[in-house]
């Protein structure tokens, strides 16, 4: 959007440098050191070849800590803009509110059916862990930092849209995703609108480019491993709004039970906010 300062998830660079940096948590999740691995032949090769992000605004990761990050976005924007967008998860904030900037803010939450999200996640953690055989056999419940654990509520996104509603905003904007894909024009309009930037018929569609990410504000390693990884092409090379591909799964795997059931309270309580799209 234009006068836009984006930043791509400088919270989920701290949560996990909060779990690397502590030899406990790091032994609390068996997987992470294979994901380190799949970090560290990239970073290796991107050292020997480079990569497509020199010169831009991103930051390398180890800078990523909460108290860090908290003063650098309660800073004056970048020359040119007139607003920041900070895209994020609520995970990596989960428990530490008072690490949120204190600057004017509305607050937008991306809703998901859960049936839909368990399927995306478990997709994602198989891939980053490298889990051999059957998928069913994935506890999506435990044993991976974005499943609850000592350190993570049952349903971090939830709690977040309380908090906001109790504390900072009444009316944060909730959008869910099957409604933007069917109804993007709708949606983005009432989006617009909601958070107060003027909507252009041109935020509909954009460059199936990467070129755009040199400008973000984010973690430098955790860019360059998304855009080395397959499952995230969808995201780097979209121009426009995809079209649902599917219905939402009647049901889940047994092992993503219990994931799901978590957070399917809070979801049907977001959802009856969202922005429709009538």
């Amino acid at each position: 959007m234009d006068g836009s300062e984006i930043w791509h998830e400088p919270y989920h660079a701290c949560y996990i440098n909060s779990i690397l940096s502590n030899k406990e948590d790091i032994e609390t999740f068996p997987c992470i050191p294979t994901w380190l691995k799949r970090v560290e032949k990239i970073m290796i090769q991107i050292q020997e070849t480079g990569h497509a992000f020199n010169g831009g605004n991103l930051t390398p990761g180890e800078q990523f800590k909460y108290d860090w990050v908290k003063d650098r976005l309660e800073k004056p924007l970048d020359e040119g803009a007139t607003f920041r967008f900070i895209k994020d998860t609520a995970c990596s904030i989960d428990g530490r509110y008072d690490k949120l900037p204190k600057i004017s803010t509305k607050h937008t939450f991306l809703l998901r059916h859960p049936h839909r999200i368990a399927l995306s996640l478990r997709r994602l953690q198989v891939h980053c862990y490298d889990h051999g055989g059957d998928p069913d056999d994935f506890d999506l419940g435990s044993g991976h930092p974005v499943a609850p654990w000592k350190k993570l509520s049952l349903d971090p996104l939830y709690n977040l849209w309380k908090y906001v509603r109790e504390n900072i905003d009444p009316n944060p904007v909730v959008i869910d995703t099957d409604d933007l894909q069917t109804h993007p024009e709708k949606i983005l309009r009432k989006y617009c609108e909601a958070v107060g930037v003027p909507f252009k018929e041109s935020y509909l569609e954009w460059a199936g480019s990467d070129e755009i990410v040199k400008s973000y504000h984010g973690p430098l390693e955790q860019i360059i491993w998304g855009r080395e990884e397959p499952c995230f092409d969808a995201a780097f090379l979209s121009s426009s709004f995809l079209p649902l591909q599917s219905e939402i799964p009647e049901t889940v795997p047994e092992k993503c039970k219990g994931y799901v059931e978590n957070i399917m309270e809070g979801y049907r309580v977001m959802y009856e906010t969202r922005i429709r799209p009538e």
